[in-house]
């Protein structure tokens, strides 16, 4: 009987670990569509708010934990900013999207253990990456300097 215990309880964390893995797929994302932003207010179990402005709508996502993540999109109805005020350090690979996992993530978004005094900004052409924190009180602000409307100063977005 435990035997059958222990194979029912694996089956119900591959089940678990395939939806997470799944879902982890669906949200938005740097250059995704508008329409994804919705995934990530379900996947993150908060209330969103969309504010209209006359080059960008914002999405921002109020979290139960009291984190702010804010999805900024373009007249074209592209996702081209993300920022974030959040208690733990934000998996920026999930954040960012799988097209935007190169060497400038990894090596600006993992390097060190954020402090107080410590802030990292990596411009690049296809990305700009500006983050920094301590324990329990994370910020930053990515967005693809191609995909920014043009007169917009996406520097100014928190």
């Amino acid at each position: 009987m435990r035997r059958s215990g222990v194979s029912t309880l694996a089956w119900g964390l591959v089940l678990v670990c395939g939806v997470l893995l799944q879902a982890n797929d669906a949200h938005a994302v740097l250059g995704g569509g508008e329409e994804t932003v919705q995934a990530d207010q379900i996947r993150f179990g908060g209330e969103r708010w969309q504010s209209v402005g006359s080059q960008v709508r914002t999405h921002e996502i109020s979290l139960p934990d009291g984190s702010i993540l804010k999805e900024y999109v373009n007249a074209a109805g592209v996702v081209f900013a993300v920022s974030w005020r959040t208690r733990l350090k934000p998996d920026l690979h999930a954040l960012l999207g799988s097209s935007y996992s190169t060497p400038v993530v990894e090596s600006g978004a993992h390097a060190g253990v954020a402090s107080a005094r410590m802030q990292q900004l990596r411009r690049e052409p296809q990305l700009v990456i500006h983050q920094g924190g301590r324990m329990n009180a994370f910020a930053g602000l990515a967005y693809v300097p191609a995909l920014v409307p043009q007169g917009f100063n996406a520097d100014a977005l928190r």
